[in-house]
């Protein structure tokens, strides 16, 4: 049986049947790169499970990253391609090993057009992206490099990631900067014993003091 995401829980049957008849189960490894800039949208894909990182690479060739595609949802970029017929603007790799399921872009096309389910899902998708793009926006224009780190770190302790599994480089992706400007930050946090460091791995020792600084407190 194919996996389902869990927001067609609230689906019509007539929907829910439909998906399970022409949904192809997909797996994929993670560190696979699965859309590059200018691809085209060939399949809707649903991740229940694992995560696919969404990107965008500059011209100096670092990156940063937009959002993260998992928990059954997918990706507005795919959705809003295969709608508006235009190419995918960025990049996405699988994070973490991935499985789900996919349906046909000219397809899932006919479903937005004549079912008011997945049209209400794709408006969902889109505003909920669009507000997690902005927030990333803002926190990038108006917030120091310090209060951006900490506020990451924070919400991965948070979510039960001790010790915290990540390199400097894959901060760096997050954020969108340098991953010497990472080390400096976190060299200086060392010293003030607010954390410490391991190979791929990182544990706050002052959780209040980074909630502090990332103003979530």
């Amino acid at each position: 049986m194919n996996p389902q995401p869990s927001f067609l829980k609230s689906a019509p049957t007539a929907v829910r049947a439909e998906f399970a008849k022409h949904a192809m189960p997909f797996h994929l490894a993670g560190g696979r790169e699965v859309m590059a800039a200018g691809g085209r949208c060939e399949m809707m894909s649903f991740v229940v499970t694992g995560a696919v990182r969404v990107y965008l690479m500059g011209r100096d060739g670092r990156e940063v990253t937009l959002y993260r595609v998992r928990n059954g949802d997918a990706c507005v970029l795919t959705a809003s391609c295969i709608l508006g017929g235009t190419a995918f603007p960025a990049g996405a790799i699988v994070e973490k090993d991935a499985a789900g399921c996919a349906v046909p872009s000219v397809l899932f096309r006919e479903w937005v057009d004549r079912t008011p389910f997945w049209r209400g899902y794709v408006f969902r998708l889109l505003g909920e992206r669009m507000a997690a793009v902005l927030e990333k926006f803002e926190e990038s224009t108006f917030d120091s490099i310090d209060a951006r780190l900490a506020r990451v770190l924070v919400r991965r302790a948070r979510a039960g990631e001790r010790p915290i599994m990540a390199t400097q480089q894959s901060l760096a992706v997050e954020l969108g900067t340098a991953r010497e400007v990472v080390s400096r930050t976190l060299s200086r946090w060392k010293r003030e014993g607010l954390v410490t460091t391991g190979r791929g791995t990182l544990a706050l020792l002052d959780p209040a003091a980074l909630e502090k600084i990332c103003g979530e407190v």
